[in-house]
């Protein structure tokens, strides 16, 4: 196990960064006193990205009356933190979808899943109202890279952690035992490498555990309980229900009850139909 943990640790000091644009926009969104204008001149040198955020704010998503010419209206109607996550949706696609030794079917698994437990963590927000829900969207868009490292690199040991699961071990402890460690982990370490602001970067880490997350608790239960509505939906590993366990703690953090659960899932779904045009992206 240890020879497997030293060589994952390697792979992810190998791996290609996140693309340069989406890390100065999070760096940037991170602040207090974050202005569009700064964040514009970050996105104008990217043609490609600059003509995916004008095409998505034209679309039905968002329903503008009027049609959006420039990046910079888009940022002054937007806002700084929505056009983050817009950037950043844009470059995990490249990132998820663009990785090498996996097979297509499941990077692509991968990125709708990822887009729709972002949905879902903004959504969970709504309930936690100290948590930013533009903020919670971007976590909840990275919460599981950890499981682009497994898919690209460690395909026989997920056959292994497959097989714990069947067994009657929890994901999770499946995840370390074969490996030495969880995919929230992995997660937290490739972004470290990134240098994402480092209440991502812990949130990330502790999406499973929140009661441990120091930087924003809060954020870390909302992002547990938005993976836990994702798996509801059907955007779980092939279920609609999760096998890594719900925590108390979190559920009591956020105010979370059946009712409301039940009106996060419908709102979800919605949400997954609306925003086809992003998904595919």
């Amino acid at each position: 196990m240890l020879e497997i943990t030293r060589e994952i640790l390697t792979e992810i000091r190998s791996l290609e960064p996140f693309p340069e644009v989406a890390i100065k926009a999070m760096q940037i969104a991170s602040r207090e006193d974050a202005a569009p204008e700064e964040l514009i001149e970050v996105i104008e040198v990217d043609a490609g990205l600059v003509g995916k955020v004008l095409k998505l704010c034209n679309s039905a998503y968002y329903g503008f009356q009027r049609e959006i010419a420039s990046i910079r209206e888009a940022g002054n109607l937007l806002g700084v933190r929505t056009l983050v996550n817009l950037v950043t949706t844009f470059s995990s696609n490249r990132y998820f979808r663009d990785y090498g030794r996996s097979s297509s079917e499941s990077r692509r698994t991968l990125w709708e899943r990822s887009v729709a437990t972002a949905m879902a963590a903004r959504l969970v927000a709504s309930l936690k109202h100290e948590v930013d829900a533009d903020r919670a969207y971007t976590a909840g868009l990275l919460q599981n890279v950890g499981h682009v490292v497994l898919d690209r690199f460690l395909s026989s040991e997920q056959d292994e952690i497959r097989h714990e699961v069947a067994a009657g071990l929890p994901l999770l402890q499946a995840e370390k035992s074969v490996l030495g460690l969880h995919h929230a982990e992995l997660g937290a370490r490739l972004t470290m490498t990134w240098n994402l602001p480092p209440v991502l970067v812990n949130s990330i880490r502790y999406h499973h555990q929140p009661d441990y997350a120091q930087g924003d608790p809060a954020l870390a239960g909302v992002m547990h309980l938005a993976e836990t509505v994702t798996w509801a939906v059907g955007y779980g590993e092939g279920t609609g229900e999760t096998t890594y366990g719900v925590s108390g703690s979190a559920v009591d953090m956020v105010g979370l009850n059946r009712q409301n659960f039940d009106v996060l899932k419908r709102l979800l779904q919605r949400e997954i139909t609306k925003a086809e045009e992003l998904v595919a992206a």
